[in-house]
C-alpha cells in the first residue's frame, strides 16, 4: 500500500512539474531538434524506464488507470522539457521534477530488487542515487577542457552574469570576471566585451551594471554589447550559439566566468553545438566557499542533464 501511495504521488508531481514549466516556458525558442534534442534524450529514457519499470513489477498491467496515468506522465515530461526557459518560474518546477524524478527512479530499482518496496528502503535509494550523481558532479567540475590561450585573440569575450550588491557595485565574484575581460580587451586580443544577464536588482539589470563597471575601467561604450534578458546559464549559452555566432558571425569567442563554473557552460555550449573556449577569473574564495559553489555547481549540471534548463 505504502508504495502505491507513493508512486502515484510521485507520478502526480512529475506530471505538476511538467505542467508548470510547459505554460511558463517560451514556445517560440524550441530547440532546433526538438523532442531528439540531447536534452530530452537522458530525462525521456530515465523518466519512461522508472515509470514502466516499477508499474510492471508491481502491478503486473493489471491496474490499467495506473498505466495510463504513468505513461500520460511521461509524454508530458518528454514534451515539455525541450521548450526554451523563460521565466524565474523554472527553478522551481525543476527542482520539483528532479525530486520526483529521483523518487521514481529508487522506487522502480528496488521494486525490482524486492517484492516488498519499503518507504525506508525507498527513500535510501533516492538519497544514494543522489549521493552518487553529485559525486561524478563535482569531480567534473574540476576539468579545464576547452581552455582558453592567452596569448590568442577573440572576437568577443563573453562575462557571464552573477549577483550584483548595489545599483552600480557588481559583487566580488562578478567583478573577477569583469576584470579578466578587462584584461584581455587591453592587451588588444579581444575586439569587443558581451556582458549577459537580464536579473533584475536594485531597480537596474546585472548586465547595466556590468557595463558601467567596464566603464569606469576605461572600456568604451562603442565596445561593449549588453544583453537584458538571460536569466540562467542556459539562457546565456543559448544566446552565445543563437545571437553571437549565429547572427553576428562570431568565429572565436572565450567566456569569462569562475574555475568551478566553466565545465558546466562549455557543456552547454557544446551541446548547443557552440564553439567556445573558457577563461577562469582571477577570483579567489575560501575553501569552504568553493566547495559549496563546486557542490552546487554539481546539483546545477544534474539538472541540465535531465532537463536542458
Amino acid at each position: 500500500m505504502r508504495f502505491k501511495v507513493l508512486l502515484h504521488t510521485a507520478v502526480f508531481l512529475s506530471v505538476i512539474a511538467a505542467l508548470k514549466i510547459f505554460v511558463h516556458r517560451a514556445v517560440a525558442e524550441n530547440t532546433k531538434d526538438g523532442i531528439l534534442s540531447p536534452h530530452n534524450l537522458p530525462l525521456a529514457a530515465l523518466v519512461l524506464a522508472a515509470i514502466l519499470l516499477a508499474e510492471l513489477s508491481s502491478r503486473k498491467f493489471t491496474n490499467a488507470r495506473m498505466f495510463l496515468f504513468a505513461f500520460f506522465a511521461a509524454v508530458f515530461f518528454v514534451s515539455s522539457f525541450y521548450l526554451s526557459p523563460e521565466s524565474q518560474f523554472k527553478d522551481e518546477a525543476s527542482v520539483v521534477a528532479y525530486a520526483a524524478l529521483l523518487l521514481m527512479l529508487s522506487t522502480a530499482f528496488v521494486t525490482a530488487a524486492s517484492k516488498r518496496a519499503g518507504f525506508s528502503k525507498i527513500l535510501s535509494t533516492a538519497f544514494l542515487i543522489f549521493i552518487v550523481c553529485t559525486f561524478i558532479g563535482f569531480i567534473y567540475t574540476f576539468s579545464d577542457g576547452e581552455a582558453f590561450n592567452r596569448n590568442s585573440k577573440t572576437d568577443a569575450a563573453v562575462v557571464l552574469g552573477a549577483s550584483v550588491w548595489g545599483k552600480q557595485r557588481p559583487s566580488p565574484l562578478l567583478r573577477g570576471r569583469l576584470d579578466g575581460a578587462v584584461k584581455i580587451f587591453k592587451s588588444g586580443r579581444a575586439k569587443k566585451i558581451v556582458v549577459t544577464g537580464g536579473t533584475k536588482r536594485f531597480g537596474t539589470v546585472e548586465s547595466e551594471v556590468e557595463a558601467a563597471y567596464l566603464q569606469e575601467n576605461g572600456i568604451p561604450d562603442s565596445d561593449i554589447i549588453k544583453e537584458h534578458s538571460t536569466l540562467s546559464t542556459a539562457d546565456q549559452a543559448r544566446f552565445v550559439k543563437d545571437v553571437l555566432i549565429d547572427s553576428l558571425g562570431m568565429k572565436r569567442i572565450v567566456i569569462v566566468s569562475d574555475k568551478w563554473h566553466l565545465p558546466r557552460v562549455l557543456l552547454m555550449c557544446g551541446w548547443d553545438n557552440a564553439s567556445v573556449k573558457g577563461m577562469a577569473s582571477d577570483y579567489r574564495m575560501s575553501i569552504p566557499g568553493e566547495l559549496y559553489y563546486r557542490v552546487r555547481e554539481s546539483a546545477a549540471m544534474q539538472v541540465y542533464l535531465l532537463f536542458g534548463v
